[in-house]
């Protein structure tokens, strides 16, 4: 077997380096909600389309209010008005003022509008009590978005506000990227599906279920493909089936090297290019990253603490990347840790634990259990904070990099 350990940046890079985006579907607007677009998305009007009103009130000529005041009120006769989706039926002249409704288009001539509550009205008249100048409550035409500007760039993920500008520019349909099909294998003699008589030497199997719920908040959704016994020639097979009907396939349990740790050798006999099986952190150092008939595999851990970080760090990423998003790094920032990490670490280690914001600056809050193989470390976890390689005991108030993973 090869011997391919890397630092956890360059183990990164290689796998997302070969990653590579699914191709591309046309769907109906409705359906594209959570869906990544593959191309850029131009605006085909100004939005809004035309100099409209915020509010109800009436449009009238600046100029006419110049020496308006509450001592000296101006009043204007009403020539028309215009309620949100009717157009103006002609243009204001001086002297008069338009009722107009939030969102009505306004009147040609018009540059300016006054709230109903700073005015008086009665027999087709309204009185002014202050100047105004031109532009004053006017949403002018492309104030929000000009025509032919990018409104979202290949590699957006669709969220609710990208989905209403995709709306207000009339699109019924847009072209997006397929999303991967996911495939999940656990590997393990001593797996139980829940509610399985508990034996002794048997647990439950749980990283099934931490993974398919952290896909599925990834905007995932993946396929369980079944246990697999620590038995070379069936982990061949399961791999090879899985890769010849999926886009990716994970599977946790058999990567460290004990004596019944398969899934390199398995991936090894079906010709799969590895290209990392060891990663230089704890937890989550034992992993491999491979392609087989070029569908990416991530070999995770059987601990489910050490599968959960090695996810997040690496597969996490290369998922978005196949699946099309622009923006597929996890999020980097800068946290103090709020207790005193008091074990050594001669590599680098992960801690997961939660944030508060306290006078301004992100604190980083240790969950009570970090081992490899604690289900409970993960309960709640919004970052991993990365102690350096080769640190001593690290003190309550040091500032450490954090991986944003919630």
């Amino acid at each position: 077997m090869k011997n391919n350990v890397f630092e956890l940046e360059d183990a990164l890079t290689l796998v997302l380096d070969r990653c590579r985006c699914l191709s591309t579907e046309v769907i109906p607007l409705e359906k594209a909600s959570g869906r990544v677009l593959a191309s850029d998305l131009n605006a085909r009007y100004d939005v809004p389309l035309f100099d409209k009103s915020p509010l109800d009130g009436y449009a009238f000529h600046a100029s006419d209010t110049k020496s308006a005041s509450r001592d000296n009120p101006l009043k204007l006769a009403v020539a028309e008005e215009i309620p949100a989706g009717a157009y103006p039926h002609k243009k204001l002249k001086k002297g008069y003022a338009a009722k107009i409704l939030t969102g009505a288009p306004v009147p040609e001539g018009a540059d300016a509008i006054v709230k109903f509550e700073d005015t008086e009205s009665s027999d087709g008249y309204v009185t002014l009590f202050q100047s105004f100048r031109s532009g004053d409550n006017i949403v002018h035409r492309g104030e929000d978005v000009s025509i032919n500007e990018i409104i979202a760039p290949g590699g957006t993920v669709i969220d609710a506000a990208v989905h209403g500008m995709i709306a207000s520019q009339g699109f019924s349909a847009v072209e997006v990227y397929k999303v991967p099909l996911i495939g999940i294998i656990s590997q393990g003699n001593e797996l139980l599906e829940p509610g399985d008589t508990l034996h002794p030497g048997k647990i439950y199997n749980s990283n099934r279920y931490m993974l398919t719920s952290a896909l599925k908040k990834e905007g995932f959704s993946s396929i369980y493909l079944g246990s697999v016994q620590d038995n070379l020639d069936e982990i061949t097979n399961y791999l090879q089936d899985a890769v010849s009907m999926y886009d990716v396939v994970i599977m946790t349990g058999g990567v460290s090297v004990g004596t019944y740790d398969f899934t390199e050798a398995a991936l090894e006999r079906a010709g799969a290019d590895i290209l990392v099986d060891k990663v230089k952190m704890k937890p989550g150092s034992s992993c491999c990253m491979a392609f087989l008939n070029g569908v990416p595999v991530f070999g995770l851990s059987g601990n489910p603490s050490a599968a959960m970080t090695t996810f997040h760090l690496i597969t996490v990423p290369a998922l978005r990347k196949i699946s099309g998003q622009a923006e597929y790094r996890l999020q980097k920032i800068s946290v103090r840790l709020a207790e005193t990490f008091k074990k050594k670490s001669p590599n680098m280690r992960i801690l997961k634990g939660r944030l508060s914001l306290e006078n301004g600056s992100a604190v980083f809050h240790l969950n009570q259990h970090q081992e490899n193989g604690s289900v409970s470390a993960m309960k709640n976890a919004e970052v991993f904070a990365v102690i350096p390689a080769g640190s001593g005991s690290v003190h309550s108030g040091t500032v450490l990099d954090a991986y944003v993973i919630s």
